[in-house]
């Protein structure tokens, strides 16, 4: 009995070896390519005990400067490229994006790569060419209506609510976010609270940290039954989708009376029968615009808020600025030529501390071979933001937060002239190649209106404790799901003199004034 069950073990040994080597990707290395250095790999599982759970792109950050800007490793069957140097992600992600321009299956999303109702994460198909047309088509459309009004009713908003609560910033800020994107997308801001539910819950599905079968990909081919991520995800997404449809149904009604505020929604109805685009389709192209925008913004402005409690020099130097351009009243876009220190220091926040620092990944479509290197068919590519915007070549001291260094020519970032540089656009952290985000004038819009307006009404410093001292901050402390945002932290925020505290109660009271004018006026017409 022994011996044959030393046979047996023996048989399932050898099949799984023969299965690995018939499996193994690395049998069509064409002659003379090499694998890409990195750690040393356990069978089977790879490296997935070094994955920490918590700021999973510090480690990954260090592998870099140990294994060089693109290294390897793999991970329950998939090997996973990680890239930390823009040259590279231009050269792989952007020049070669016939190749490299498809998205990992995210296994427990029940749509994805034929489906299609996820935009940025839905595999490179006709659908997904389609559906990023109409996008962006929806964001140049947006830019010429009044939607672009929307961020300066909420950031006046966003000011009188901080007045009273400013120990409640964070939770400000995710509202602002999410009531301004909801503006956006279907007209008016009352469904900002179940957005934010629906982003946080899909969220934690799409990262590494959230959904199990994210990390051990074999656990997605449990049946439903004994899966307990399959479960939640159904439940998940029927919320979600139910949420999207009647965001859609209750625009139709008010485009249908001519009561329809503008709105994304609006105009995938004033454009839905030359587009062909049907109504789930077209509920989820712009609910998953809201979830971008719900899910993206709040973190850079909750990095600026860090900022300037760790660094009031600079808050000193963006307060002259716009108090010299702006005087009594907020910063407007039209503004944005005479701000270049708003611009650096915005810019600054966004490489200092990324909101997606290990990138949205790629996928690979087609063994490639790059400088000698082979990435197979099937890699899953990381343009590792946090190691990216620390490449020492092009941004010299990387971990500080220097606005100088897109205002000094002693910087190699520098650019002239200042009336038009820095800016967000091309920003590494906006994607690469085909993949590219479309919301980056919303971004924009968004991020110079509240940080301006953020600095032009408060002083910003480190809370006093008990003892008398400074209370520690801890700028690395961030949320550990794929879009990082830093935890709550003590501080003083005060408004800057009595005159802009009247005057931010002031612009609120006419904005509320205004909306409720507009209400009446639409009541009464229908």
């Amino acid at each position: 009995m022994a011996m044959e069950r030393v046979r047996e073990v023996g048989a399932i040994l050898c099949t799984f070896a023969v299965y690995r080597w018939w499996k193994d990707p690395y049998r069509r290395m064409p002659e003379g390519a090499r694998r890409l250095p990195g750690p040393w790999n356990i069978p089977v599982i790879g490296r997935a005990h070094d994955v920490p759970p918590e700021r999973t792109w510090l480690h990954f950050y260090k592998w870099s400067k140990e294994f060089g800007p693109i290294y390897k490793h793999d991970l329950f069957g998939t090997t996973h490229v990680w890239i930390s140097s823009d040259e590279i992600a231009k050269d792989i992600l952007a020049k070669q994006g016939s190749i490299f321009s498809d998205r990992p299956l995210i296994d427990n999303l029940p749509i994805n790569k034929t489906g299609g109702e996820y935009l940025p994460l839905l595999g490179e198909n006709e659908i997904w060419i389609r559906q990023r047309k109409f996008g962006t088509h929806l964001m140049t459309g947006g830019a010429r209506n009044d939607q672009f009004h929307y961020p300066v009713v909420e950031t006046k908003r966003l000011l009188f609510n901080l007045l009273s609560s400013p120990a409640s910033y964070r939770n400000l800020l995710e509202d602002h976010s999410s009531r301004n994107i909801c503006r956006l997308a279907w007209g008016s801001p009352e469904s900002a609270p179940t957005l934010q539910r629906v982003t946080m819950a899909l969220l934690r599905v799409i990262s590494p940290s959230g959904a199990l079968p994210n990390v051990i990909s074999p656990l997605a081919a449990l049946p439903e039954i004994i899966s307990p991520w399959k479960q939640y995800e159904k439940r998940r997404y029927k919320e979600e989708q139910d949420f999207f449809l009647a965001q859609m149904e209750k625009v139709r009604r008010e485009w249908l009376a001519g009561t329809a505020k503008p709105s994304y929604m609006r105009m995938v109805f004033e454009a839905q029968q030359k587009s062909k685009i049907d109504d789930l389709e077209g509920a989820y192209q712009v609910g998953m615009m809201a979830i971008a925008g719900a899910l993206t913004i709040a973190s850079p402005m909750m990095s600026f808020v860090l900022a300037m409690v760790l660094f009031p020099t600079w808050l000193k130097k963006l307060q002259d600025e716009i108090d010299t351009v702006c005087g009594d009243r907020l910063p407007e876009m039209k503004d944005m030529a005479n701000l270049p220190i708003l611009r650096a220091v915005v810019k600054e926040v966004v490489r200092w501390r990324p909101p997606v620092p290990t990138g949205i990944p790629h996928a690979s479509t087609k063994d490639f071979v790059y400088k000698g290197y082979f990435i197979p068919a099937g890699s899953t590519i990381h343009a590792m933001e946090w190691g990216i915007t620390r490449e020492p070549s092009v941004y010299p001291d990387g971990d500080s937060f220097l606005p100088d260094r897109w205002l000094s020519p002693n910087f190699p970032t520098y650019r002239e002239p200042l009336t038009t540089y820095p800016r967000l656009e091309g920003h590494s952290q906006f994607g690469y190649g085909r993949r590219v985000c479309m919301g980056v004038d919303i971004v924009n819009h968004e991020l110079f209106l509240v940080s301006g307006a953020l600095a032009w009404a408060f002083d910003f410093k480190k809370k006093i404790g008990e003892d008398g001292n400074e209370m520690e901050v801890k700028d690395l402390e961030y949320s550990s799901l794929l879009i990082a945002k830093p935890d709550w932290f003590p501080l003083e925020m005060t408004v800057r003199s009595e005159k802009k505290k009247r005057m931010v109660v002031d612009m609120w009271d006419e904005e509320v004034k205004r909306e409720w004018e507009e209400e009446k006026f639409a009541t009464l017409n229908t």
